[in-house]
């Protein structure tokens, strides 16, 4: 089976400990990727040494069971994908933690504790960050963390329990100027930043001083646990 996002993570720093977050996320994603194609091409194996087959028709088999196909308008990477939705259903959340945990070792390599300085997946967000501490705490500030994609509910769930959006976000066509209007005017109104790749950041047309590299995460929260507001 995959492991736990936890699990990859902690692989990908044993080869790569200095790896910065973006290079971590893309490391770990792959990583995972890895595991589900070889779980299923386990699973593959499995099945068809068990047919008495020649093994030219057996390799045909194979080939053809681990092609990608669209069930239902739905793509999945092959046919034992789509027979074990389960395990295709798990995969959304692995990758979502996976970005969390992304997010939050940028924070802890800024110097925060977590309980200390920031709290993960409470008051209806993924992470929290307190000024100056959680014991003392005057104000706060709520991380919504995404994963590659932006989607509508990236911006409902910043305009609702989050005052500044992180992500992996690899497509620059999702920012049109109409959903960079929108989250420009959701992270104005919390003194928040939207977080994305250096690369995407790049790409996109609307220019706006709310939109910020994900690498700079980790030192803004710093900034806030000590000042209280955003640099």
């Amino acid at each position: 089976m995959i492991p736990s996002a936890k699990d990859l993570v902690r692989k990908v720093l044993q080869t790569d400990p200095k790896a910065d977050v973006n290079i971590l996320h893309e490391k770990t994603y792959q990583l995972m990727i890895n595991y589900r194609s070889k779980y299923y091409e386990g699973k593959v194996d499995s099945f068809l040494s068990k047919l008495d087959l020649e093994p030219e028709l057996r390799d045909k088999l194979k080939k053809k069971m681990l092609e990608p196909v669209i069930a239902d308008g739905i793509e999945y990477s092959n046919f034992m994908e789509e027979a074990s939705r389960r395990v295709s259903q798990s995969f959304q959340p692995l990758s979502g933690k996976i970005a969390e945990l992304c997010a939050e070792r940028e924070l802890r390599n800024a110097g925060l504790v977590e309980s200390v300085h920031y709290t993960l997946r409470k008051e209806r967000t993924d992470i929290t960050v307190y000024h100056p501490d959680i014991r003392s705490k005057k104000k706060r500030h709520r991380v919504e963390v995404k994963n590659v994609k932006l989607r509508e509910r990236a911006t409902r769930g910043l305009a609702f329990d989050g005052d500044s959006l992180f992500g992996f976000f690899n497509d620059p066509s999702e920012f049109s100027e109409s959903n960079s209007k929108v989250l420009e005017d959701l992270c104005r109104k919390t003194n928040g930043y939207c977080y994305m790749p250096p690369s995407t950041l790049e790409d996109i047309s609307y220019r706006s001083n709310r939109f910020k590299p994900n690498t700079e995460l980790g030192r803004d929260m710093a900034f806030f646990v000590k000042n209280g507001r955003l640099p």
